[in-house]
């Protein structure tokens, strides 16, 4: 029997309520929030940045110039604009005024290059680019690889003035007006707001389909069912904005209960306290590695009386308590939700190392070969349900008119989804992600399956760093998989590589091809040079032997090398940096 703690019946009887309210008004969307906010309560805040700060009515004017800029410019509804922006006020404006005449905003990693951004730009279909100071040198390298003319790439935040020939946004902005388009209330819950891009398992990223009615549903149970903001709380933003976590999470949870942003650039662990101290902070939202990041602080005095309560993802039990401890903070909620996925749990009890309880119908946990991925079945041919003790791969069902949506790609959506799992006719999407079932129906995160890990905050697509390190000359072939390291969250990435006959690996020139071609986060961190690869029988790449063995340079007698992130170069592995690196003394 499925039981529910006194703390879910509140939080899912409060969503419940709030979601049903969408359902009775569905003519609305992030731009019809704006005017509302701006109508309600024009004069407080909405957002800080830095040392400034906007109200609701000068956030929905500023939004205003945007949107009756691009629509005279010939943006239509169900069209797009791709953003390439670090996070700012800009961002916001951008996201909300495109929204208001039914465009659409496609959220660019601003951390790739080369073959993965042309490939973002390309299948986002953007009618028109912005893009900002700090993202032109990347735009630059692959802007004749697009279709797009100059007069549809406009420029905003270029401090540093770097020369370009595109348009200059703000220079047009100067005389646009800032009222109210006639469009706003066009906007639907089945809207498509946003393109949030994704590495899924299947290697370049995917663009995932973000309709306001997911959106909404996901910012209220953050904000409404389980923060429980109200106009007086700050929710603070320091995650990149092209992240669901940020614009598709915290900021939804902000703009659906009235709350105030403090939005900073870029996340510092030295700054992390005092931004919550300066705008007053009570909710911030973190990924697995930034609480590591905190603890590995040095003691301040802007660490505790403060007010933040904190929701994110993978937040390990081991440092749970030391995080909650040390910085006195009141509440943790670890949650588990994905961007293409549309059935969040939460762990409302606060349960450490939990992600919350499989008590929800269409959740399921089936059985797996841990090393093909292949489902176990029973004579009927059906899928086998976990039980408790067992790891399996999550199943989220999709019917009818529910929040899922799929990837733009609609052939990727469908690669995705398993049919006749557990009855005839039915279909369940399948996250790849592999999770615990506990008893009472508790769940923990185990592991990404197969072709992607996580690392950094960001999913890294093993098809993807493949790809591009099989176009460095001297490599014959390669296998990219996720190792873990201890003091860390996630997966750190590692190659093993075979070199073509007649060549020899130049570690520096190597070193410089994926600096300049891979974002940060996907630089494998580790390197094993190999003679050969094993094959499965249809000749895919046996990974999970080398996976197993990983780095451990006491077993393996192929050479092994590391990624110096100082140097910003590989070094040879030797059994002196392998102990510092398992010490936790070396920066990874």
């Amino acid at each position: 029997m499925v039981r529910f703690s006194p703390k879910e019946v509140e939080l899912y009887g409060c969503l419940l309520q709030e979601v049903q309210k969408l359902h009775d008004h569905p003519d609305q969307g992030i731009g019809t929030r704006i005017e509302q906010l701006a109508k309600e309560m024009p004069q407080d805040i909405s957002l800080y940045y830095q040392d400034d700060h906007w109200t609701w009515q000068a956030l929905n004017e500023e939004s205003n110039r945007i949107s009756n800029y691009f629509s005279k410019a010939g943006l239509g509804s169900g069209e797009t604009i791709a953003l390439m922006l670090e996070n700012s006020p800009e961002y916001l404006f951008s996201t909300i005024g495109i929204n208001k005449i039914q465009g659409i905003s496609a959220l660019i990693n601003i951390n790739q290059r080369k073959q993965a951004l042309t490939h973002s730009f390309k299948i986002a279909n953007s009618k028109m680019i912005v893009v900002d100071g700090d993202c032109l040198p990347a735009f630059n390298e692959i802007m004749d690889t697009l279709p797009h003319k100059h007069t549809q790439i406009f420029v905003i935040n270029n401090t540093e003035d770097i020369p370009h020939d595109f348009i200059d946004l703000p220079s047009e902005l100067k005389t646009i007006s800032g009222v109210n388009p006639k469009t706003t209330g066009n906007s639907t819950m089945r809207q498509t707001a946003l393109y949030i891009f994704t590495s899924g398992t299947t290697g370049l990223p995917k663009a995932v389909v973000m309709q306001h009615i997911k959106l909404f549903t996901t910012g209220l149970l953050i904000g409404a069912a389980t923060a429980r903001l109200t106009p007086n709380d700050v929710v603070y933003i320091f995650t990149p904005l092209y992240h669901n976590l940020a614009l598709g999470t915290a900021w939804m949870a902000a703009i659906l209960t009235g709350a105030k942003t403090a939005l900073r650039k870029r996340f510092s662990a030295s700054n992390f306290w005092k931004d919550v101290h300066k705008y007053k902070a009570t909710l911030a939202m973190y990924v697995g590695s930034i609480p590591r990041y905190l603890l590995n602080q040095p003691v301040s005095p802007y660490e505790k009386n403060h007010n933040l309560k904190v929701c994110g993802l993978g937040l390990r039990k081991q440092i749970w308590e030391q995080f909650k401890n040390r910085f006195q903070i009141e509440n943790i909620w670890e949650f588990y939700g994905s961007t293409e996925g549309h059935r969040p749990f939460m762990n409302i009890d606060e349960v450490p190392g939990m992600i919350g309880r499989c008590n929800m119908t269409g959740v399921i946990l089936a059985k797996v070969d841990p090393e093909t991925g292949i489902f176990y079945k029973d004579e009927n041919g059906y899928l086998t349900k976990c039980i408790p003790g067992d790891t399996g791969m999550l199943l989220l069902i999709v019917e009818g008119r529910g929040i899922f949506t799929g990837y733009k790609n609609k052939e990727k959506t469908e690669s995705k989804l398993i049919h006749n799992c557990f009855r005839e006719g039915d279909a369940y999407f399948n996250t790849g992600d592999m999770l615990t079932l506990h008893d009472d129906n508790w769940l923990s995160f185990a592991d990404r399956f197969g072709d992607t890990y996580r690392w950094k905050g960001e999913n890294v697509s093993t098809l993807e760093v493949e790809e591009i390190l099989n176009s460095y000359e001297a490599i014959e072939m390669s296998a990219v998989y996720g190792v873990a390291i201890p003091h860390t969250e996630g997966k750190a990435g590692m190659a093993a590589i075979k070199i073509r006959r007649s060549y020899n690996l130049d570690l520096d020139n190597f070193s410089k091809f994926v600096l300049d071609i891979l974002p940060g986060y996907s630089i494998p961190v580790f390197l094993r040079l190999r003679k050969k690869f094993e094959f499965t029988g249809p000749l895919k790449l046996r990974k999970f032997k080398i996976r197993q063995e990983g780095y451990n340079i006491e077993n393996i007698q192929d050479p092994l090398f590391f990624w110096d992130s100082t140097l910003k170069q590989y070094v040879s592995l030797t059994n002196k940096l392998y102990q510092n690196i398992l010490e936790g003394k070396v920066k990874i």
